[in-house]
């Protein structure tokens, strides 16, 4: 259990400044997994052809690859830093609140936090109740971030000696990944009546107020007691409501049913906001045409439903579907205006890659944006969970070439 005392001293900010200190150390290990890539197996594949150049070459893969892997490690170390010092940070202040209004109130706050009312108080007792309710979450609710933070770092050490790169990224990162925005959301006073998350609301500064509803709009939404125009502006204008894109994004993770194609970004895209209200485009008889957006008709058998006729493009083809949005009320939107409820692509930047450059390969629902600026987004195929585009971008650019991340924000125009 987090003490009153130890809440009140806690600093925060150090794991603010060792996340930038980790975040350094990963950049300078991928740094030097591109130099030994471009100025060593590529130039000995170039140049020296036989079989001792070859072994020679796939020993600077080797080495370039555990750079990337130790990478990897780190931004995972970086997400959970960063993690402690986004959530805690606010909780600290939640509770510096809560003793400054239970000691305007002429109240008694002990070593241990605890709330008394002096003899002849005069004062309400719903504001003792409220003084201590707003305590006792700061202290629960850091306990639980403490508990979280701690076992994954665990695990982060665990890994120290994995030498596979994709396990890594996929795996180590990932769940420190996902976990920065779960030590988010134990910052909130989730499961306490309306009254003590409205106080807790009210007395939150303003930017701890936008960080939140950036990192966990679904947790947040669902607090009893939010106010409604929090609530209406985290379901936004567009024409579908962001918050039940990211609901449902977040639920249907690594869930199969819908994925019919080779590839299911762009359809789980699509699943996520048509689920969230954004309607179908359709032509004037009802039915799905070419530079419409629609599922077409479903029969539930897959090898049928699977078929270019039963989709529009622009529901299951990335390209396609950015350019719909974009041509259809959508705007594009800077990388530091990301929002939870936008779509974000990846667009080939560099020849060289999967694809011709410009073209657009891949989609997925933005479904956090923390404090310290990352992009978390959830996928189909592969299947990712709140996935860290800082941590993640450097690895794909290295197996699929320069890419430029675009955000976008639908809009019904139709």
């Amino acid at each position: 259990m987090v003490s009153f005392e130890n809440l009140l001293a806690a600093r925060p900010d150090e794991w603010g400044r060792a996340a930038d200190t980790w975040a350094a150390l990963a950049r300078e290990s991928e740094d030097a997994a591109n130099g030994i890539f471009e100025r060593g197996s590529a130039k000995v594949a170039e140049n020296w052809t036989d079989q001792v150049g070859a072994e020679a070459g796939a020993k600077l893969d080797a080495l370039a690859n555990s750079y990337l892997t130790a990478a990897g490690t780190m931004h995972g170390v970086v997400s959970i830093l960063y993690g402690l010092d986004d959530s805690i940070g606010p909780i600290r202040r939640s509770l510096e609140s809560a003793v400054d209004y239970a000691r305007r109130n002429g109240f008694t706050v002990d070593a241990d936090g605890r709330v008394t009312a002096p003899a002849g108080s005069t004062a309400p007792p719903e504001a003792l109740r409220e003084a201590d309710a707003l305590i006792r979450e700061a202290l629960d609710s850091a306990t639980r971030i403490d508990v979280e933070a701690r076992n994954q770092l665990d695990e982060l050490a665990a890994a120290v000696f994995n030498t596979d790169r994709d396990w890594a990224v996929d795996h180590v990162q990932a769940d420190a990944s996902r976990s920065q925005v779960e030590l988010l959301a134990e910052a909130l006073p989730i499961g306490r009546d309306p009254a003590t998350v409205a106080a807790w609301w009210n007395a939150l500064p303003p930017q701890d107020r936008a960080a939140f509803e950036r990192a966990v709009p679904v947790e947040l939404y669902d607090l009893p007691g939010l106010p409604e125009d929090v609530r209406s502006r985290l379901e936004g204008d567009g024409g579908y409501n962001r918050v039940e894109a990211v609901r449902w994004a977040q639920q249907n993770a690594f869930n199969p049913d819908i994925d019919i194609f080779d590839n299911n970004c762009a359809n789980f895209v699509s699943y996520a906001l048509s689920n969230a209200g954004l309607a179908p485009k359709l032509d004037d008889f009802g039915g799905a045409y070419q530079d419409g957006w629609s599922q077409g008709v479903q029969t539930g058998w897959d090898a049928l439903d699977a078929r270019d006729y039963t989709h529009t493009p622009a529901w299951t083809v990335s390209d396609r579907q950015r350019d719909f949005f974009l041509e259809n009320g959508g705007s594009e939107i800077p990388l530091s205006g990301a929002q939870p409820g936008d779509v974000i692509y990846w667009e080939q930047a560099a020849p060289g890659g999967p694809i011709a450059e410009g073209g657009v390969h891949h989609a997925a629902v933005v479904t956090s944006v923390t404090p310290d600026g990352d992009v978390h987004y959830t996928q189909h195929t592969a299947s990712r969970l709140d996935a860290s585009l800082d941590g993640r971008l450097p690895t794909n650019e290295v197996v699929e070439g320069d890419q430029r991340v675009v955000i976008v924000r639908p809009r019904q125009g139709w």
